[in-house]
């Protein structure tokens, strides 16, 4: 079967993310040359610079709602997929985020872009950071929310034995543990929250006193679990795979953002990045903690448009 992309017919074209979020329906499919199909949903503006958007583990495409109104304004056209089996994507196997990367390409192949930015938050930049060094002539810089967990990092000079462990055995336990836990023991999502309000700062817990965001945080916990378990399960153990490549590879421009207050993820695995990465920079939000971002896109968006790197690529 060839690979195409089609709309859903009762999907609005409107990009309003919060009449998205309601009918839970993506944007549209593509359907990969093996009959599989990803969901999309596009979020900003549809003549602006290109995004390729990574959701975090355990999330679906619908986290990008966070984002749609400060990249409208500021010229950006966020497209976000879900992985195999989690929100209205197909499941299939996909134990390397190469694999999934590979698929990202005949989508963007297919929607006829040939030059684009990724953009992740937490665990996403696994894929996003793939992307970008299997193909650092198609991705033009890499925007990271909150960084990477630092168990991923593989910046050993040669093989490691600890790493092929590591690689070998923990993905499995991982989904084993996340179906077992699932099935036996299934969260809400106003549970999760309450559950997630416990590691958070003041500053994020503060944030998720706002309605929308305790909405789009709730239908995208939904939207992950839409059918079944198998696929977070899947996701979250490539998420604590070691990167197949060191930071040292990942070349293109990057900006590490993070709150000064965050408790999800570490600061030092932040400025572990920043310091491997040949071409990184690290933005840290004062006051602010995980969720920065519901505060902030403007000022992060404005900082990518203003580097003196994509000024012949992204026009005011």
């Amino acid at each position: 079967m060839g690979a195409q992309a089609s709309h859903g017919a009762s999907q609005p074209s409107s990009l309003n993310p919060i009449a998205e979020l309601h009918f839970c329906r993506p944007k549209a499919f593509y359907t990969l040359p093996s009959g599989s199909r990803l969901a999309y949903d596009e979020y900003g503006t549809s003549s602006g610079r290109p995004i390729i958007y990574f959701h975090d583990g355990g999330s679906s495409r619908l986290e990008c709602a966070f984002f749609h109104a400060s990249a409208r304004q500021l010229g950006f056209r966020l497209i976000a997929v879900d992985r195999p089996g989690i929100g209205c994507s197909d499941y299939y196997s996909a134990p390397t985020p190469s694999q999934f990367c590979n698929d990202v390409m005949l989508l963007t192949n297919q929607l006829g872009i040939t030059d684009f930015g990724v953009m992740s938050l937490g665990a996403g930049g696994i894929y996003a950071l793939s992307l970008a060094r299997n193909y650092p002539d198609r991705v033009s810089f890499n925007l990271c929310l909150a960084g990477l967990p630092g168990n991923v990092f593989n910046e050993a000079s040669g093989p490691s034995y600890a790493a092929s462990c590591w690689n070998e055995f923990t993905p499995p336990l991982i989904k084993m543990l996340v179906r077992i836990k699932q099935r036996f023991f299934p969260d809400d999502p106003e549970q999760s929250i309450e559950r997630l309000q416990q590691y958070l700062s003041f500053t994020d817990r503060k944030t998720l006193f706002n309605p929308r965001v305790l909405e789009i945080l709730a239908l995208d916990h939904r939207e992950a679990l839409r059918l079944g378990n198998r696929g977070v399960a899947q996701d979250l153990a490539v998420c604590f795979r070691k990167l197949e490549f060191s930071l040292m590879d990942v070349k293109i421009p990057t900006m590490i953002w993070q709150g000064c207050a965050d408790r999800l993820s570490r600061r030092s695995d932040c400025e572990f990045m920043a310091a491997r990465m040949p071409n990184a920079n690290l933005y840290r939000v004062p006051n602010r903690g995980h969720f920065f971002f519901v505060h902030s896109m403007d000022e992060v968006f404005r900082r990518l448009r203003s580097l003196k790197f994509q000024e012949s690529a992204i026009a005011a």
